[in-house]
């Protein structure tokens, strides 16, 4: 059974021509859906979301991910081989986090074999380059064969927490469809600074650190470490988004009071 994960900022349309493109050269490839509804352009939104989605599948899952605003230019197509998975999208750091993630020791190889094209138009990469060297790869196809390996590849910051006159200094990473913000402060640092109960600060917002969502009462701010394991700031059925005004690539100072008991 081949396993080919999908991402990108298509929305709807295109995301079904690359299917289409696939199925046609692999009818049996088993196409899972990470999310068509990346913000446009997001690359490090895209690089989060398949960060934290990529281990959960199956060694020898080919990832398809195209959030791809340097289409038609002079960036690369490239395939990365990682942890016994292998990705497949433009050289503008949106597979490096995941492939990271998943080993220190991987490859990346720039696609120039022309022979894995279909016929070339200049904005549609992710149909006419990324969906053939994909399903061809999902067959069985060696990493090596689309073209020569490369070390210059581009690589994505994240971000990296810091903590200035006790202030946790983080930036927002992903916004989910319920207006929770991801940040990309680690949940291991979190579960060693703070218990569960102390008051924090964010962005002018006092809120708990808490272990989940009902633990406060609807409407009430909160922080609680996600389960894709880091920092997450949430409203118990209401939008953190729309509350703190934080939007991805944001900067925020999380200031933490001293500890106490908290009543919900």
């Amino acid at each position: 059974m081949a396993v080919i994960s999908m991402l990108s900022d298509f929305g709807h349309l295109y995301p079904a021509q690359m299917k289409a493109v696939i199925l046609r050269i692999n009818p049996s490839a088993v196409l899972v859906d990470i999310s068509h509804h990346i913000p446009a352009q997001g690359i490090k939104a895209g690089a989060f979301a398949l960060m934290v989605s990529a281990p959960y599948f199956p060694e020898g899952t080919v990832h398809l991910a195209v959030v791809d605003p340097g289409v038609g230019t002079s960036r690369r197509p490239i395939v990365v081989e990682s942890g016994a998975h292998l990705f497949v999208g433009p050289d503008n750091g949106l597979l490096i986090p995941a492939a990271f993630k998943l080993s220190q020791d991987f490859k990346v190889w720039e696609i120039t074999n022309p022979e894995l094209f279909l016929i070339l138009s200049s904005t549609f990469h992710g149909r006419d380059i990324f969906a053939p060297v994909a399903a061809r790869l999902s067959l069985g196809m060696a990493a090596s064969d689309v073209g020569n390996e490369i070390a210059d590849f581009v690589e994505l910051d994240l971000g990296t927490l810091q903590v200035i006159d006790g202030k946790v200094r983080g930036q927002v990473v992903y916004v989910d469809s319920f207006g929770n913000v991801i940040t990309n402060i680690p949940g291991e640092f979190v579960i060693k600074r703070f218990k569960f109960g102390d008051m924090l600060d964010i962005c002018g917002t006092t809120m708990p650190f808490v272990h989940t969502y009902i633990s406060v009462k609807e409407g009430a701010p909160l922080a609680l470490v996600g389960s894709h394991g880091y920092l997450e700031i949430s409203v118990n059925l209401g939008n953190a988004v729309e509350l703190l005004e934080l939007d991805i690539g944001d900067i925020f100072d999380l200031i933490p009071f001293n500890s106490g008991p908290f009543v919900k």
